[in-house]
């Protein structure tokens, strides 16, 4: 005969899982409905923990826990192997230990090698249950209601406090690791990043100079300015404000929802737009800054540029595209789309969206934000917001690339006859430049814009990344990815025929400009205090590592440029000795530019 637990107890129990801040809102809440309708409150309390039962790691657990559970699952992967001995059922076997722990196995596109070295690698453990453990919590306190103004802005306090702590991490293994390059220059990983976009008053100020750039081309070209949000439907929000500040529970939210899929749908909405503009030879350049409303959801503020005549169909576009779904709800037509001309008379655009680049990297001179919290704080949960849901905040609109513009920076000098146009994009990237005697306009966005053909270019850009594929393999064995070795472009010439005295011909020349580089080998704190002769590399003896040898000019097939326009620049692994390897972060100004110009 079985013995039902008074529901007191039964509560109890199935909130017990929960962390300690969060059990007693639950419960309050069940203790609130319960005295009136007390199975509709205890269904409510069941799908409310059943809905967070997709992890099988505490949602209170620390790091340390999940590094074991991510050694322990690695481990019971690689235990498979005595089980099954045909790799694609070996793969099969872990894919089912993944999936159970609510994580998405690895996909189609590696082979039964590269998957089966995933899952059993404690590394690639540790990094899928980190972001899924992050997003599930964070989804938990949503759901439960506590991320709001009222309570925890943007983000819950235990997403900020885990990513506070993540970053301490960081820091702390960046100062305890050095690199020492070819020249037996020595740095902390700490100091090589705060010399690059990883510096937040860096990643700033590269910010605010491109979006100078191109307020400046706007201004020349008579084009008109234009500051837009795209806000999510109502379905997306938890909570609504009623006066301006009380917030109250949406009754068309739906709970299957996250700021991930928002995000998604907010990129969905805007890839229809430059569709549609596309479609009218229209083109927009400018930037996107993606945000957190009160709640969590995000919304996409565009500070963005165009023909004059142009005004009415960009916003019939936007309009068109973003009222699509739900467009009668309530304060749609009032919330969802917002739009306000530049008055150029009144300042500067690039002033005017200052405040939106500070408040979501470091705050700096912001004040207080517009729900009355210190701006220096509030830019902490945004960058806690952003990296658990894995929001790209900033995004540049049309333009050319900017992964050109970077590798430049990393070009020492070009070689003679250089194309008119590389010399002037390669002046308009350095801190200082020459020209005719005179100091040139240091980093001017518009003047590289105008090297590359134009705002408009695009993908027409005339000035690409040089990219080369090393022969190596990566660590779980796939190939190397391309990898930056500089840039290079087109131009035709006109020659003197040598067989033919008088006469001329046109030709085509391709030019690839090696950037500077260095070899780069991390090593120890301790092996410094031993002169620095024991690496990493010799500790860990990988196979093939991943490498990037930049000693070669040899052409590699267009359409390879994305991944550096997306600035994913960073030290590699390390090398055991007598290898060579090209660091594509940090380049102290020490080293030779490679130079070669290459008829075709």
């Amino acid at each position: 005969m079985l013995r039902y637990l008074p529901d007191v107890e039964w509560a109890r129990d199935r909130a017990a899982t929960l962390p300690t801040r969060w059990q007693t809102n639950v419960l309050d809440a069940w203790a609130a409905e319960h005295p009136t309708d007390h199975y509709a409150a205890n269904v409510t309390l069941r799908e409310v923990t059943e809905s967070l039962d997709a992890i099988r790691i505490p949602l209170d657990a620390t790091d340390e826990t999940i590094c074991r559970a991510a050694d322990e699952l690695a481990k019971r992967c690689g235990g498979r192997a005595e089980i099954f001995h045909e790799l694609g059922a070996l793969r099969a076997a872990m894919a089912r230990i993944v999936a159970g722990q609510g994580i998405e196995p690895p996909d189609t596109n590696y082979g039964d090698p590269q998957a089966v070295a995933r899952m059993v690698c404690p590394l690639w453990w540790r990094r899928k249950l980190r972001r899924h453990h992050g997003r599930t919590v964070e989804a938990a306190a949503i759901r439960l209601g506590y991320v709001n103004k009222a309570r925890d802005l943007y983000c819950s306090n235990e997403t900020l406090t885990r990513r506070i702590q993540q970053n301490r991490r960081n820091a702390a293994a960046m100062e305890a690791t050095i690199a020492r390059n070819e020249l037996g220059q020595e740095y902390t990983l700490a100091e090589l990043a705060a010399t690059g976009p990883g510096n937040k008053a860096i990643r700033r100020a590269e910010l605010m100079t491109r979006i100078a750039g191109f307020e400046r081309i706007a201004r020349d070209m008579g084009h008109a300015g234009l500051f837009m949000t795209i806000t999510c439907p109502s379905r997306f929000h938890k909570w609504r404000t009623v006066a301006g500040w009380k917030v109250i529970p949406n009754p068309s939210y739906d709970p299957d929802t996250d700021p991930a899929i928002a995000q998604q749908y907010l990129a969905k909405v805007w890839a229809r737009i430059r569709a549609a503009l596309a479609r009218q030879g229209i083109t927009l350049y400018g930037f996107r800054i993606a945000e957190p409303q009160h709640d969590g959801t995000p919304h996409w503020h565009f500070l963005v540029f165009h023909r004059p005549e142009d005004r009415q169909a960009v916003r019939d576009a936007v309009i068109k595209h973003a009222l699509k779904e739900s467009p009668n709800e309530p304060g749609a037509h009032a919330h969802r789309v917002d739009f306000k001309d530049i008055d150029w008379s009144k300042g500067s655009a690039a002033g005017y969206i200052a405040k939106y680049v500070a408040k979501n990297i470091d705050g700096y001179k912001v004040g207080e934000d517009l729900h009355g919290q210190p701006s220096m704080e509030t830019s902490a949960r945004v960058e806690a917001w952003a990296a658990t849901w894995g929001i790209r905040q900033f995004q540049q609109v049309g333009g050319p690339p900017v992964g050109v513009w970077r590798e430049l920076r990393r070009v020492r000098e070009l070689p003679p006859g250089a194309p008119a146009h590389l010399v002037d994009a390669h002046r308009a990237v350095n801190k200082v430049a020459m020209l005719e005697g005179r100091t040139a306009q240091s980093v001017a966005w518009d003047h590289y814009c105008k090297a590359q053909g134009g705002v408009f270019c695009g993908r027409r850009a005339l000035i690409k990344v040089s990219m080369l594929t090393p022969d190596t393999l990566g660590r779980y064995g796939d190939p190397a990815t391309p990898r930056p070795i500089g840039v290079e472009t087109v131009s035709m010439e006109t020659v003197p025929v040598s067989w033919n005295p008088g006469t001329w011909m046109t030709r085509t020349v391709h030019w690839i400009v090696e950037s500077s580089r260095h070899v780069w080998e991390i090593v120890t704190r301790g092996a410094r205090a031993l002169h620095g002769r024991v690496s990493i590399a010799e500790k860990a003896k990988p196979s093939q590592p991943w490498t990037c040898v930049n000693n070669c000019t040899e052409r590699v097939p267009d359409g390879h440029e994305s991944e550096a326009d997306r600035g994913q620049d960073g030290l590699h692994e390390p090398v055991p000795p007598g290898e060579s390897q090209r660091g594509a972060g940090f380049h102290p100004p020490v080293g030779l530019a490679g130079l070669a110009g290459t008829p075709g």
